[in-house]
């Protein structure tokens, strides 16, 4: 049979001998484009994913992560599983790598990090990597001397208890504050202080320095120079008044009665000032030979104010001893009622039989 015959015979039947090559290129390009277009969606799918799905599953709403000074990536991660529950820990591993979150820990930035419910992946890498830390609002307790306050901000922040103390010891360092060892914590204002977690040791003690000359800049030192006081030694007054009443309504009152017995030079004869010499803090009855102990801070034997705070005072505590009230008071007692007011003297006898009247109370009671 000839070839034409075939030829002819085959397309009688509707058969060919071999597929068109256009036809084949443009199925094989369809098949190309649809697996382009599945693997384009996948990866759009799994990257909306990563942006819109929580990064793990805290219990609570938000989450803090503290990344200390040093801290490597196998810490950091170990910290993430036990308070995030992460979702996908291999997946964040690899993002974090990629991102530049070493495996050293090189890249990261020590601090406080606030995690939200919310959180996802990428966003916790972004928040870690530029280091936008969430700082503490941290308002000091009223102390009684440096110890206390060192051990209030090892409990609050990074830095170490040696590490403040070795500081605080520094009689230079003390100097540039413009105090001395022993009593930088009378410059330490009880106001909110905005400290970062992660901070140094003298970068907390710079930022506690910063509140305290803000605290005390323009108006305040005027008045404290009209009454013909220093800002520590109105500090130093201001513990002395809140110490003898928890009645904030005395307070300048009070605060006038004790700038009375400085102009005269009288001692200022206060109960809290011999507690803080002896160190009891519990005494409920001062007797005589509570008030022969020999120290700066027993104002029953020294004229003038002891040298630092016995406590460190309420900012209104310290605003009531700046408007202290005018007045010829020199004696105080408290009430024999046991309400926390004081009988107010102005002459020695009056306050004699105010005193006889409270002792004679106490031994009713039975209180030694």
């Amino acid at each position: 049979m000839s070839k034409h015959s075939v030829a002819h015979y085959q397309r009688l039947n509707g058969r060919r001998s071999f597929s068109s090559p256009h036809r084949s290129r443009g199925r094989g390009t369809r098949i190309f484009v649809i697996l382009i277009l599945i693997i384009v969606g996948a990866a759009a799918l799994a990257g909306g994913y990563l942006y819109t799905t929580p990064a793990g599953r805290p219990v609570t709403d938000t989450t803090y992560l503290l990344v200390a000074p040093g801290s490597n990536y196998a810490e950091l991660r170990e910290q993430m599983q036990k308070k995030l529950w992460l979702r996908f820990p291999r997946v964040f591993d690899r993002l974090a790598a990629v991102q530049g979150l070493s495996e050293t820990g090189d890249a990261l930035r020590p601090g406080r990090y606030a995690v939200l419910r919310s959180t996802t992946m990428q966003e916790l890498i972004t928040l870690l990597k530029e280091g936008k830390d969430s700082p503490l609002k941290l308002t000091p307790p009223s102390v009684r001397k440096d110890s206390e306050l060192v051990d209030f901000l090892a409990q609050h922040l990074w830095v170490k208890a040696d590490t403040l103390r070795t500081l605080l010891a520094d009689s230079a360092l003390m100097a540039q504050y413009g105090t001395k060892p022993g009593a930088f914590y009378s410059e330490v204002i009880r106001e909110p202080h905005t400290l970062r977690w992660a901070a140094s040791g003298r970068e907390v003690l710079d930022s506690l320095q910063a509140h305290y000359q803000l605290f005390w800049k323009g108006k305040r030192t005027e008045e404290a120079e009209r009454l013909g006081l220093n800002p520590l030694e109105v500090t130093t007054l201001a513990s002395i008044v809140e110490s003898e009443s928890g009645k904030r309504d005395e307070y300048r009152r009070i605060a006038g009665l004790y700038l009375n017995r400085l102009r005269k030079e009288m001692r200022l004869q206060s109960d809290p000032t011999v507690k803080y010499a002896l160190g009891n803090f519990d005494l409920k009855r001062i007797r005589g030979e509570h008030l022969m102990v020999n120290s700066p801070y027993n104002t029953y034997k020294v004229t003038g104010l002891p040298p630092t705070p016995i406590i460190q005072p309420r900012t209104s505590t310290i605003d009531s001893v700046l408007a202290a009230e005018s007045h010829d008071y020199l004696y105080m007692c408290a009430k024999e009622d046991f309400s926390g007011y004081h009988n107010f003297a102005s002459s020695f006898a009056v306050h004699m039989l105010n005193a006889k009247r409270y002792q004679q109370a106490l031994n009713d009671r039975g209180i030694q």
